[in-house]
C-alpha cells in the first residue's frame, strides 16, 4: 500500500534493534500510530501479543482484519445463503472459503456509484483518481460488503477481512502518485489495471489481540506493556487529507465531498503530530504517561520535531541509545518519459530511539 512513513522496507532494521538492546520476545508489543499494520504484522508473526491504534478509520479496517481477527473465516452463514448458493463449492482448506467470496465479488458487474461520480473522469465533477470501470466495480463490491453487513450474512472479522482487501485493491489501481491529495493528469500504468482484489495473508495466533481507534495520548493512559513502539507523524502533512478516499471506502458514509480533489470534512481528524505549535508538547506528554518497560520511537531526519528535543524528553525515563539508518525515500513509481520527480536527494536517515524505563 502506498503510504507516508510506511515501514515496510524497515521491518529488519526495526527488529534488529530490539534483538541487539535485548528487548523481551515475547509479552505485550503496543503500536500506538499503527497506520497500515507492517510494524504490527511483524511483531503478531514473532510471537507478541500486540496493542495497536490509530485513529483513522483504514488502519481501524486493517488492524481487525491483521491483528484482532487471528484466524481465517468460514463465511458459513452466506456462502448457505440463498444470494450465491448457485455459486457454492467444497470447502477444502481454511483459505477456501474466503477465496470463494473474494472470487464472487471479482465476478460482480459493475455500477455508477459514490465513487464514479466523486472520482471518475465520467463522472458529475471529471476527477480522475480512477478510470471509470475500475471506480463502478469499487462502488458494486462496497456495496455488497456493506449490504451483507446490515443482512447479518457476514460477522465482524468476515466484514473487516474483505474491506481490507477491498481497500488494498483499490489503493492498487489509484491515479495518484503517493497520497491522494492530487490526482495525476496521465493515466499511471497501474491505474488502467483492473481492480481486483485479492486474498489477505491473515496471521493466526491464540493470543488476545486489542485494536483501538483513538487519540494517542488519551489511549496511553489506559493500557500497558512491555515494549512501546512510537512512529508518529513526522511533518505538517495531514493523513486524513492526503487518503481521504481511503477513509470514506472504510467508512462508506456517502461524505459531503468538495475542493478539486473532493475531499471529505477532516476537522476532527486533525493529528497535533503534524503541527509545529503542538507536536514537542503532545510528544512529551505521551513520553511521560507511557506505561511500559522499553520504548522505541521512530523518526527520521527530515522530521519537525527536533532530534534534541527528542532525546531530552526521552532521557527523563532513562538511558537514550541512538540507532541510525540511511534508505532511499518512498516513491510510487519510476522516472518514466512522461513523468520525472524532482527530488534532489533520494536518501533519508531513518533514528531510531531507544529507551529502557527507569523503574
Amino acid at each position: 500500500m502506498k503510504y507516508i512513513g510506511n515501514k515496510q522496507r524497515l521491518l529488519n532494521f526495526i527488529d534488529n534493534v530490539v534483538i541487539n538492546e535485548g528487548l523481551p520476545t515475547r509479552g505485550t508489543f503496543i503500536d500506538i500510530f499503527t497506520g497500515t499494520t507492517s510494524v504490527a504484522k511483524y511483531f503478531k508473526k514473532k510471537g507478541y501479543r500486540l496493542v495497536t491504534n490509530d485513529f483513522m478509520t483504514y488502519s481501524y479496517v486493517f488492524q481487525n482484519a491483521y491483528i484482532k481477527n487471528n484466524q481465517y473465516p468460514t463465511f458459513k452463514k452466506l456462502i448457505k445463503s440463498e444470494k450465491i448458493v448457485a455459486n457454492t463449492k467444497i470447502i477444502r482448506s481454511k483459505t477456501d472459503a474466503l477465496d470463494f467470496v473474494i472470487q464472487y465479488l471479482n465476478n460482480l458487474s459493475g455500477k455508477e456509484g459514490f465513487i464514479f461520480k466523486n472520482y471518475a473522469p465520467a463522472g458529475q465533477y471529471g476527477r480522475q483518481f480512477f478510470s471509470n470501470e475500475n471506480a463502478k466495480k469499487i462502488d458494486t463490491t462496497r456495496d455488497k460488503i456493506e449490504d451483507w453487513k446490515k443482512d447479518s450474512l457476514i460477522n465482524e472479522n468476515e466484514y473487516y477481512i474483505l474491506l481490507s482487501s477491498l481497500i488494498d485493491a483499490a489503493d492498487f489501481v489509484a491515479n495518484m502518485s503517493g497520497t491522494y491529495g492530487a490526482y495525476l493528469k496521465i493515466w499511471r500504468s497501474m491505474a488502467l489495471k483492473p481492480f481486483t482484489m485479492l486474498t489477505p495473508q491473515l496471521i493466526e495466533s491464540s493470543l488476545n489481540h486489542e485494536v483501538y481507534k483513538q487519540d494517542s495520548n488519551k489511549l496511553i493512559r489506559k493500557i500497558k506493556g512491555d515494549i512501546l513502539y512510537i512512529d508518529p507523524p513526522y511533518n505538517s502533512r495531514q493523513y486524513a487529507p492526503n487518503f481521504h478516499i481511503l477513509e470514506t471506502l472504510a467508512c462508506w458514509d456517502s461524505p459531503k465531498v468538495n475542493g478539486k480533489t473532493g475531499l471529505r470534512p477532516y476537522d476532527s481528524q486533525k493529528s497535533l503530530y503534524s503541527q509545529k505549535s503542538t507536536c514537542k508538547n503532545v510528544f512529551a506528554d505521551l513520553i511521560k504517561n507511557a506505561n511500559v518497560k522499553h520504548v522505541l520511537v521512530s523518526y527520521n531526519n527530515e522530521g519537525i520535531i527536533p532530534s534534541e528535543f527528542i532525546k531530552e524528553v526521552l532521557e527523563k525515563r532513562g538511558a537514550v541509545k541512538v540507532h541510525k539508518k540511511i534508505y532511499r525515500r518512498f516513491r510510487t513509481e519510476r522516472d518514466h518519459e512522461k513523468r520525472h520527480y524532482k527530488v534532489s536527494n533520494d536518501k533519508v536517515i531513518e533514528i531510531i530511539y531507544y529507551v529502557k524505563i527507569k523503574q
